[in-house]
């Protein structure tokens, strides 16, 4: 591919991710009633619906507009969180001894689970929630986020500017903050985008299926649940909320892969 196509490339999918995830913030802030009922369920779009009603004829674009902030704060709050662990799990990977072996092996027995699984059982167990959800992508995201930390930490901890600081009398934990982390930020952070993603689709899963994880019937995730019902009526209920979901996602994993070809 040419380089000019290939960046151009970039900065559509970048224009696209950014303004998706614009839409979601700044729709919040817009005083449109997306809990009161205007007509019909699921009456085709018209005047004063552009995308008609759903299940309880509540107005689909206004649910729309105040359905992705919440979803995409708790997904960003859980990426935070499980890369902290994520990190700090694969770190401790790569030193050695009986603790690396215990905590390689619980990474192993997390990454062939199921997310779905991992999901259902906590939720099942803890209860629907904001603090379930950060744990459930903890347990998801973070073993992956481990492995590959080990990966990339591995190399500059057998460097040699870390031994001479493990010789000058540094902290372990001094070493680590400034002169390991800080050669390995970009690939971190850009495995950070991916859980992201993954922390999107977690969320929205979980509406999907009914468990309510933001505490708040409104999310894209629900509102697409919702919108099956009546998907000959009026699909825009079910479409509307896939597509806002989508632009974040598929725009978000292109251009991360991209960035991250980019760097190698």
């Amino acid at each position: 591919m040419p380089r000019g196509r290939g960046r151009a490339g970039t900065v559509l999918l970048a224009a696209l991710f950014a303004g998706s995830v614009l839409f979601a913030l700044v729709g919040c802030l817009i005083p449109a009633d997306g809990s009161s009922t205007f007509g019909a369920s699921f009456s085709p779009p018209g005047t004063g619906h552009p995308l008609g009603t759903d299940s309880l004829g509540r107005d689909v674009f206004a649910r729309l507009l105040h359905g992705g902030a919440q979803l995409l704060g708790v997904s960003v709050l859980s990426t935070i969180a499980s890369t902290v662990v994520g990190v700090a799990w694969g770190i401790a990977l790569a030193g050695k001894g009986i603790p690396k072996t215990a905590l390689s092996a619980v990474a192993d027995l997390f990454v062939v689970m199921p997310s779905v699984l991992v999901m259902m059982v906590l939720v099942f167990g803890l209860g629907s929630g904001v603090a379930t959800m950060v744990l459930v992508t903890i347990a998801v995201s973070a073993p992956f986020t481990a492995r590959y930390t080990r990966s990339v930490v591995g190399p500059v901890l057998r460097s040699g500017f870390v031994e001479s600081s493990r010789l000058s009398g540094d902290p372990l934990w001094k070493t680590v903050m400034f002169d390991v982390l800080p050669c390995v930020a970009l690939p971190i952070a850009t495995d950070a985008g991916l859980r992201f993603i993954s922390a999107v689709y977690l969320v929205s899963s979980a509406a999907f299926m009914g468990f309510d994880p933001l505490g708040s019937a409104s999310d894209w995730g629900t509102m697409i649940q919702s919108g099956l019902d009546g998907l000959s009526l009026n699909p825009w209920a079910a479409i509307a909320p896939c597509i806002a979901l989508a632009c974040i996602t598929v725009s978000g994993n292109l251009l991360i892969d991209r960035i991250g070809k980019g760097r190698s």
